[in-house]
């Protein structure tokens, strides 16, 4: 028997995937979401090494890991460009959104809006995985933990990067603040950074790497595409959207521009052909008719004069 026939059918599935994952893939991220994800994923990490060792800088893996960035200001510098590239790439992203949906006319972004069906659909995977439905929800383009991951972002920008502001800016923030804000934006800084890292640490990598059904990882974010099979089972609805017929679309035949055809000169009027003939033939006949009467005048006269004198002569 074949490894894949001795996996469970999910698993093997997958398996099959991924061998065949450059045959039929169908494009899932384009070049800027990945991009734009790379970034978000580089300076998280970097943020991560350089700021828990400062968080936790009593412990002597913290201090033996600053010591091998080379000091506590080679930490800090890292870790301040590093959080710079994050807000600069969370700007990127916004005009990224801003070209697609006011310029482009492109509303796919829209699908990232939690809706009612979210919320049902966390209730059937809880309950999927407690056994008591046979099958998980069908998603569409995005599940509800992709929904929750995106707009986590923005409130993770919002408190670690404005808190990160800051104490980046501490003494110009107490010229115009009271001094209470630099120890508040501190704590808030770290207690928030720690739960961003255990969320992404534990939900985040097990549901995109490390889940059996998507083990060793999910390329789609990284290569852009995804299996049509992988596609078919982790965002159903999308896919038979994707794959469905669709009708003809009608081309608009454009109106025939009206023929403009040269005027032409009004013909002038023409007399009857009565008057015409009348016009020509009436001095021709009046002629010939003058012609004849002078002729028949006188051919009588001789022939009764001629007439006359034979029967003078005989008599």
């Amino acid at each position: 028997m074949s490894a894949s026939t001795q996996l469970h059918p999910r698993t093997a599935m997958h398996a099959r995937s991924r061998e065949n994952e450059g045959e039929e893939a169908i494009v899932r991220f384009e070049t800027h979401q990945r991009i734009q994800h790379f970034l978000m994923m580089s300076t998280f990490i970097a943020l991560a090494l350089t700021g828990l060792p400062q968080r936790f800088s009593e412990l002597g893996a913290s201090q033996w890991w600053v010591s091998a960035l080379g000091g506590l200001e080679s930490v800090r510098t890292i870790h301040r460009a590093a959080g710079v590239i994050m807000l600069l790439d969370c700007v990127y992203h916004v005009g990224y959104l801003f070209v697609r949906i006011g310029v482009q006319r492109r509303f796919g972004a829209f699908q990232m809006i939690p809706t009612p069906r979210d919320v049902k659909d966390a209730f059937h995977m809880v309950r999927f995985f407690l056994g008591l439905e046979s099958e998980k929800p069908r998603f569409g383009r995005f599940s509800y933990l992709e929904k929750f991951d995106y707009w986590a972002v923005f409130w993770g920008i919002a408190v670690i990067g404005g808190s990160g502001v800051v104490l980046m800016f501490a003494v110009a923030v107490t010229v115009v603040l009271p001094g209470q804000v630099i120890p508040l934006a501190m704590t808030v800084h770290g207690d928030e950074a720690i739960l961003a890292v255990g969320w992404i640490a534990v939900v985040h990598m097990f549901n995109a790497h490390l889940a059996p059904w998507v083990f060793p990882f999910n390329p789609a974010i990284f290569t852009g595409k995804l299996s049509r099979e992988r596609y078919a089972e982790d965002h159903p609805l999308e896919f038979e959207h994707l794959v469905a017929p669709r009708p003809p679309v009608a081309v608009r035949q454009p109106e025939p521009r009206p023929v403009v055809t040269p005027r032409q000169p009004e013909p002038r009027p023409q007399p009857p052909v009565a008057e015409l003939l009348t016009e020509t033939v009436r001095p021709a006949m009046a002629d010939v008719s003058e012609v004849l009467t002078r002729h028949s005048g006188e051919r009588p006269a001789a022939a009764n004069a001629t007439g006359m004198g034979v029967l003078t002569d005989e008599t």
